[in-house]
């Protein structure tokens, strides 16, 4: 009868804990309450040896949860440079900056607020099936970009809030090829970004743009999934 009781009393608690898995909610985990929102950001990009491969740019970040969903429209603006030459397909004169807008969805997997299923619709993001973020508390997370190839994650992302209106993300490349110093980085950028309201996006972008002389955009092409299409501004 021991036996039964402790069969039983196992099967409800397996029961409850899928059922708990199954109704869970992105807003019922602090670190997720935190994210959503709207952010404004100022951001540098390093070399391995830590000199600038961008000293400033921007980005505008929205996070909307609803449910197990997550959905992260993102628009960085970048000045004359590397991501222009990378991103901007050629059409821009000397001095000219760009604006990305890039769109990230995931869903809640499991009950302890790991975000996965990564799906993003522009070739500036992260897409990738094996991205994942996992929660380290309720300030704390990180993305994970793992590389099977190597066993060493190719990005990893700490996010980090100092007040609910504060975040910082430090984001590490690291080292996967072969022949080279796998583990090692390759790149780190740091995001200092600061909480927003809807009602500031418009100026805010306006004010980026002129920052870094935006004269190009970039957005995801319907037709080729993961691609982007480059239009002037002007």
């Amino acid at each position: 009868m021991k036996l039964l009781h402790t069969v039983v009393a196992f099967s409800l608690f397996a029961f409850a804990s899928s059922a708990s898995a199954q109704e869970s909610k992105l807003s019922a985990f602090p670190f997720w309450q935190n994210m959503s929102g709207w952010w404004a950001s100022e951001n540098t990009y390093f070399t391995s040896d830590m000199d600038y491969t961008v000293r400033s740019y921007n980005s505008l970040v929205y996070i909307e949860l609803d449910g197990t969903k997550f959905r992260e429209s993102e628009h960085r603006f970048y000045p004359a440079g590397i991501a222009t030459s990378r991103y901007g397909k050629g059409l821009m004169a000397e001095g000219e900056g760009i604006e990305l807008i890039i769109i990230t969805e995931g869903e809640l997997i499991d009950d302890e607020g790991t975000l996965g299923n990564i799906g993003t619709d522009h070739a500036g993001g992260p897409s990738d099936p094996a991205v994942v973020y996992t929660v380290l508390g309720d300030n704390d997370g990180v993305r994970l970009k793992p590389n099977p190839k190597t066993g060493v994650d190719s990005y990893r992302m700490y996010f980090n809030f100092t007040t609910p209106n504060h975040r910082f993300r430090s984001n590490f490349g690291i080292v996967y090829e072969e022949d080279k110093d796998v583990g090692g980085l390759r790149a780190f950028i740091l995001y200092r970004d600061k909480r927003m309201e809807q009602s500031d996006f418009e100026a805010k972008r306006a004010e980026f743009r002129q920052r870094h002389n935006v004269k190009v955009i970039s957005v995801a092409d319907p037709d080729n999934p993961g691609q982007s299409l480059v239009t002037r501004l002007d």
